[in-house]
């Protein structure tokens, strides 16, 4: 995460702890300047977390970031609960985190699922919202799962789907998924959780070292287990809570408000069909395609234009 463009936040940042209702308490950290421009980081996942060096990307002069664990997420409490937790609790989450820190609107940024996140919020609340910076763009919709998962691994990564399948019982490959769902959660299988952590971050990297995973027996020597595979597996279970291609259908609801899309050009997770579609859709919104980069936000390119899409939407 380290960039040495990154603006040197030199106080400690402000913590909070926001009770939110049906037992969970967000952790939450402010830093930069108290009556500057708030703006409010997203992380992905579901199921990631915010780390403070994420207030390194604004610029402490300027901005007043907020930072925010979602619930069962990092130091939010209780840990990888489930208890109420959809898209329209996180919504409702982001309103009472502005409410508690007494701002009227604000920027809004996140990439993969902070972008999802990000987009629904804007559309439940867009007077709220003053401009949005979106990366690796995820429109919270099955046919991306699909792809995400099955279908362009298949194709760009076939040695290592092929080792993801044989995860599997064999008649259950017709339905990788949901079998992998139910290893997570039913059966609570350490083995499949740490292996659709590795699928993933394998596929996130545009150069991995390999596209194969660890001997089980290795893996099943790590202490702890992943939040995200958690997370992410119950939002595929429950369709992300939103009605598919629920983002796209209702663009107009944003369409003044401005947005910047920073996509990498060779992101597998999240193509860059994803966010083409979303630009077509959002009446003032700008994208750049960044042709060095693929899913993660610290790929050449990345982070250079969010600096610069954060400065065009201040001036917008």
């Amino acid at each position: 995460m380290k960039n040495k463009n990154f603006f040197n936040h030199q106080m400690l940042p402000e913590m909070y702890n926001l009770e939110v209702g049906d037992g969970n308490s967000l952790y939450i950290e402010t830093s930069g300047n108290k009556n500057g421009i708030p703006i409010i980081f997203l992380h992905g996942g579901p199921g990631g977390h915010c780390r403070s060096e994420h207030h390194g990307l604004f610029n402490p002069d300027i901005f007043r970031s907020i930072l925010f664990d979602q619930r069962g997420c990092g130091k939010s409490k209780p840990h990888r609960s489930l208890r109420s937790n959809n898209t329209q609790s996180l919504i409702l989450d982001i309103e009472k985190i502005r409410n508690f820190l007494n701002i009227n609107k604000f920027i809004l940024m996140g990439g993969s699922w902070g972008a999802t996140l990000a987009l629904c919020y804007a559309l439940k609340f867009p007077q709220n919202v003053r401009g949005i910076v979106l990366r690796s763009v995820f429109l919270g919709t099955m046919s991306e799962i699909q792809w995400a998962f099955i279908d362009g691994p298949k194709i760009f990564a076939p040695e290592l789907f092929k080792h993801f399948l044989s995860f599997l019982d064999k008649k259950e490959e017709i339905s990788p998924i949901d079998y992998f769902i139910k290893k997570i959660h039913k059966d609570k299988s350490n083995l499949h959780t740490w292996v659709w952590h590795d699928y993933e971050r394998i596929l996130s990297q545009i150069n991995p070292e390999n596209y194969k995973f660890e001997s089980n027996e290795f893996i099943l020597k790590r202490e702890g287990l992943p939040n995200s595979p958690f997370m992410e597996t119950h939002y595929i279970k429950n369709n992300f809570f939103i009605e598919e291609d629920y983002i796209v259908n209702n663009l107009k609801k944003i369409e003044n408000i401005p947005g910047y899309i920073i996509q990498g050009r060779y992101d597998l997770i999240c193509p860059p069909v994803n966010a083409f579609k979303l630009n077509i859709g959002w009446k003032n919104s700008n994208i750049k395609f960044v042709n060095t980069a693929g899913h993660s936000s610290s790929d050449s390119g990345i982070m250079e234009n969010i600096f610069i899409a954060l400065k065009k939407i201040i001036n917008h």
